[in-house]
């Protein structure tokens, strides 16, 4: 999501170059917009305004964005960001909101690492924020960052491959919106551990994870059509085509209503391989081409450009000159691209966070236990303890002599224990 900074001054000159640039961009006028804000630019550069220049820099930088021009729009955001360490003008939220863009232009281009790195700064940023001006904060609606950002940032870590970081941060959003009852949060959450579990073919868990979300009637419609199509790619994996089709097809129907024209475009894109597996190239080719007429912005999406060659490998066997099309534009978009995605998969922090989730399911699942036996038992064994009280207080009395002459040495046995203990948790850390 795109952040279009508020225009505040007092110098009318300025502010009106600015305003004419954002309505010139309103009128898809890019040519007069872009002329606009670097005659704003050069009007603050000569005075040595910082502050608006840093302005100027993030509006060409939502230009930039706007028309997909990522490479200038990342420049002119890393300028943004530059004046505005440098300027005077303490400007928290506008902080956020250039390292938000930033982030979003790395993931655009696979650098997973940066954009997480850039997230990070920005979730710290919003931290400071909430602290120093929390009714501020709440006031706008701000207080979403606290929520919004570590989720990015665990997307973002997920996708770079670093796991373990990426699980650590959803499991804290887990515990904590579910405490809060935040069923967005919540839900986002779980979608993203359930990505992890079919990342490591734990897939009956990961069906556990997307089902609670796909099936809860209180989280919104777009949020329950991408646990529907994971669930789709459970089942398609475990070989259960019937099931996957079944989701795939009401996750589809829900995402022509609800979602973004590049969200069906995943769907379509998994609805095809789901159809070229069966062996059904026809179907497969007809999907992934709708997918194609759906969502015409590929350029930007490098993890995309694999429609190109499935389409490939679905022509070969009906048409030789499309098959041969769509491979040349897989290759002609694939080179830059391999480099960023090498070393990504079997990953060890991917087994490491997949033990951990299955810790905290286990965990939770002995508590739920546990406490069920405690509702039934309480009675009884509230008389129990009752009476061991009474008989471990007459015991307690007649021992205490005895107990003080041996009470130096088991402390010395204590201390070694515990020094034991320590390091043994030390050489099983290493």
């Amino acid at each position: 999501m795109l952040f279009p900074l508020t225009l505040t001054g007092q110098v009318k000159e300025y502010n009106d170059l600015v305003g004419k640039a954002f309505d010139a961009l309103n009128n898809e006028n890019t040519p007069e917009a872009i002329d606009f804000t670097q005659k704003a630019f050069t009007w603050a550069s000569k005075r040595g305004d910082t502050y608006r220049m840093v302005i100027a820099k993030s509006t060409m930088g939502y230009i930039g964005m706007q028309t997909r021009d990522y490479e200038a729009s990342y420049l002119n955001y890393s300028d943004a960001l530059t004046y505005l360490q440098k300027s005077d003008t303490v400007d928290l939220y506008n902080k956020i909101d250039i390292l938000q863009n930033l982030a979003i232009i790395k993931s655009r281009y696979s650098d997973y690492r940066m954009a997480a790195a850039f997230y990070k700064e920005a979730y710290e940023t919003a931290r400071t924020y909430v602290r120093r001006y929390p009714e501020l904060a709440k006031e706008n609606g701000d207080l979403s960052f606290l929520i919004d950002l570590p989720y990015f940032m665990a997307m973002q870590m997920k996708n770079s491959g670093d796991y373990q970081g990426a699980g650590d941060i959803l499991l804290d959003l887990w515990e904590e919106s579910e405490y809060k009852g935040d069923t967005v949060s919540l839900a986002r959450a779980l979608n993203q551990l359930g990505i992890i579990k079919l990342t490591n073919k734990d897939y009956l868990e990961a069906q556990n994870f997307f089902s609670y979300v796909a099936f809860n009637e209180a989280i919104e419609p777009d949020t329950r059509a991408m646990a529907l199509q994971n669930l789709g790619v459970a089942y398609m994996e475990l070989g259960n085509f019937e099931k996957a089709e079944k989701w795939y097809s009401e996750a589809l129907a829900l995402k022509l209503e609800h979602s973004s024209a590049r969200s069906q475009f995943i769907t379509l894109l998994d609805y095809g391989e789901l159809e070229f597996k069966k062996g059904n190239n026809t179907a497969a080719i007809e999907k992934w081409e709708l997918a194609l007429n759906t969502f015409d912005k590929l350029d930007a999406e490098p993890d995309f450009f694999v429609i190109y060659d499935w389409l490939q490998k679905a022509y070969l066997q009906i048409d030789i000159t499309k098959a041969a099309r769509y491979g040349d534009l897989y290759t002609s978009n694939i080179r830059n691209w391999m480099d960023i995605q090498r070393n990504q998969k079997d990953n060890p922090s991917l087994q490491a966070f997949n033990t951990k989730i299955d810790q905290v399911l286990s965990s939770r699942r002995e508590k739920a236990e546990q406490l069920a036996l405690i509702k039934e038992y309480w009675p009884l064994g509230l008389g129990v303890v009752l009476l061991l009280t009474f008989i471990l207080y007459h015991l307690q009395l007649f021992l205490t002599k005895q107990r003080r002459v041996l009470i130096e040495k088991r402390v010395r046995e204590v201390r070694a224990a515990k020094a034991q203990e320590i390091l043994d948790k030390i050489r099983r850390d290493l």
